[in-house]
């Protein structure tokens, strides 16, 4: 009861602020509150004009722009545009492989779409809406997800070709196979990272512990008893007073914010998220698993669209933005550019992506055979299995070397108070 007088209440506040005489001021104060849509759209004379329109919800929003007499193409609500900013959404997946069987069966674009609309959420289905009202005014799908960044590049191509051959269910599988694959290699990483992750929290959890807690009550008890210091202990100590200078330099406020305001402003600066994206592929060990992998997302867009349809300059502009590396997608840049100046594919395919000599002299014979696109397909499963393979090798062993980090430290906590403990009952027997 008292929450049905709140809502009679609110709404005579919004009618009275209407039919004030303050006007412009409550207007602002009601447009405040209001959602802010997108909006690409045709006029009468068929060009297409962008902007955006205040209103409550999606079907008032696409009313306003039928009485300016506009058509729209694509329409989305700016308050959810992370939504469509963030490139790491999944869910893309799962539906583009149910477009892909629904297309198959023989239903039409039209109706994969809206059948595509059961499994997914409400703001998921306001952006199928939007693909559908874009698909209504004339548009095609490939220039309606180009405007959406949720998308990326080598879908759009995927599409455009579709379009022409009229297999868009090919267009969706392959999309959802490139993206399969770099979702499982990414989640087979983590998974795999995760016996390591936790063997090294627990050292530093204990380590940290026996340093704060335990070893300076048992170092106290050594200097009120005159206790000779040992080697272990000495050593000890000194790595005890290093990790507690690190940890009061991590506990200092200023200094950690100085630290995280810095970084998200090199973030920002391209050349230094160049730089940065350049030192992830020198890390040890892993630097070489994630740039070959890379190396394969690259090669497997590349061969997949050659056999669509697509050009090679095409085909390397799409096949660039699989790339979650700045430094690589320069790289994937430049392949473009000499590949339209020099036209000699293999070269710029090896020379930029920094590919091994077996596998560029493959991609030579691949080019002299004209057959460009099996040889890259090839080269990035040779290069997927030979990462996948030497990851199995490298987490092998890192469980077993982490094991033994662990019981050395052990062991050496333990000699580092039993040993004094021990001399000086000896000395008193």
């Amino acid at each position: 009861m008292e929450r049905t007088s709140g809502w009679i209440f609110a709404r005579t506040l919004v009618l009275g602020l209407k039919k004030t005489s303050l006007g412009a001021s409550s207007k602002k104060c009601l447009n405040y509150f209001m959602r802010t849509y997108q909006f690409q759209a045709l006029n009468s004379d068929g060009q297409k004009v962008r902007g955006t329109i205040p209103a409550n919800s999606h079907e008032q929003a696409l009313q306003s722009l039928k009485l300016k007499r506009l058509q729209p193409i694509t329409l989305q609500a700016q308050r959810f545009s992370w939504l469509y900013k963030n490139s790491s959404n999944t869910w893309t997946i799962e539906w583009a492989k149910d477009m892909g069987f629904f297309l198959k069966q023989g239903l039409s674009l039209l109706e994969s779409l809206q059948t595509s609309k059961l499994r997914l959420n409400q703001r998921q289905k306001q952006l199928i809406d939007i693909l559908l009202e874009g698909l209504y005014a004339g548009a095609t799908l490939s220039q309606i997800l180009a405007e959406h960044p949720l998308f990326p590049k080598i879908f759009i191509g995927l599409l455009s070709v579709s379009e022409v051959t009229g297999q868009y269910a090919q267009a969706f599988e392959d999309y959802a196979l490139l993206r399969q694959e770099e979702a499982d290699f990414f989640k087979q990483l983590r998974t795999s990272l995760q016996y390591p992750l936790v063997l090294t929290i627990i050292i530093l959890g204990m380590v940290i512990g026996f340093s704060e807690f335990l070893f300076p009550v048992a170092l106290e008890f050594f200097r009120n008893n005159n206790f000779e210091q040992h080697l272990a202990t000495t050593l000890f100590i000194h790595f005890a007073e290093a990790l507690k200078n690190i940890f009061n330099m991590f506990t200092n406020v200023p200094l950690v914010l100085a630290i995280f305001a810095t970084l998200y402003l090199a973030s920002k600066i391209t050349k230094l998220k160049t730089a940065y994206s350049w030192l992830s592929l020198k890390w040890p060990i892993f630097g070489s698993i994630y740039l070959e992998t890379l190396q394969s997302f690259y090669l497997k867009s590349f061969s997949t669209l050659l056999q669509r349809g697509h050009h090679v300059v095409q085909a390397a502009h799409y096949s660039a933005d699989i790339l979650q590396n700045a430094h690589l997608k320069d790289q994937a840049h430049k392949i473009e550019r000499s590949i339209r100046n020099e036209g000699n594919v293999s070269l710029s395919l090896s020379k930029f992506l920094n590919l091994p000599k077996p596998l560029a002299d493959l991609l030579l014979i691949g080019e002299r055979a004209s057959q460009i696109a099996i040889y890259s397909d090839i080269c990035a499963q040779t290069l997927k299995n030979h990462c996948q393979h030497k990851l199995k090798k490298i987490l092998a062993w890192t469980g077993p070397i982490l094991v033994s980090i662990m019981g050395i430290v052990m062991i050496w906590m333990v000699v580092a108070i039993v040993v004094p403990l021990y001399d000086q009952i000896a000395r008193m027997d």
